[in-house]
């Protein structure tokens, strides 16, 4: 069980680190930074997509309908938004604590809960920054293309809350 602590800590410490260690983006760069943040995880042609676990489906699925929710919200105030970044968390939270994959898939799946994560963590610090949505929203369109999970919702709408 030791071993896997560390396979699982390695590549968020690794991600931490280097968030640390890069420097300052110039001023006018967030939007690219965004970007390099949301765009997709490379999947190989031949990529055979992995079996997820109960508890990685449940957990995904509440993330996914998290973040529906909070596109579907005409006006979303500070509240909601806190909110959803709770559920969001709390998700995450569950699937690290849940979820028993081999190595490889439980790897990539931590890709995808860190992007999560930041989302989360980025709505928390300024709820009105909706550029914090697109790491999530990639990581939730990642998750089918990695794992077979046939009842998994297709994508969250990527409407903007006004």
């Amino acid at each position: 069980m030791k071993s896997r602590t560390v396979l699982v800590a390695l590549p968020l410490l690794l991600c931490a680190g280097l968030a640390h260690a890069a420097p300052e983006p110039p001023a006018g760069a967030h939007a690219d930074h965004q970007a390099h943040h949301a765009a997709a995880v490379p999947v190989d042609a031949d990529h055979v997509r992995w079996t997820p676990d109960a508890p990685l489906m449940a957990g995904m699925r509440r993330a996914h309908g998290a973040l529906e929710r909070l596109d579907r919200a005409q006006s979303p105030d500070r509240e909601q938004v806190l909110r959803m970044a709770g559920a969001v968390d709390d998700a995450v939270a569950d699937m690290f604590a849940n979820c028993e994959l081999p190595t490889e898939p439980d790897v990539a799946l931590h890709g995808l809960l860190a992007r999560l994560m930041a989302g989360a963590a980025a709505l928390r610090e300024d709820p009105a920054d909706r550029e914090a949505l697109a790491p999530m929203h990639a990581a939730l369109e990642d998750y089918p293309r990695l794992f077979d999970d046939p009842g998994f919702p297709g994508p969250a709408s990527h409407h903007p809350a006004h």
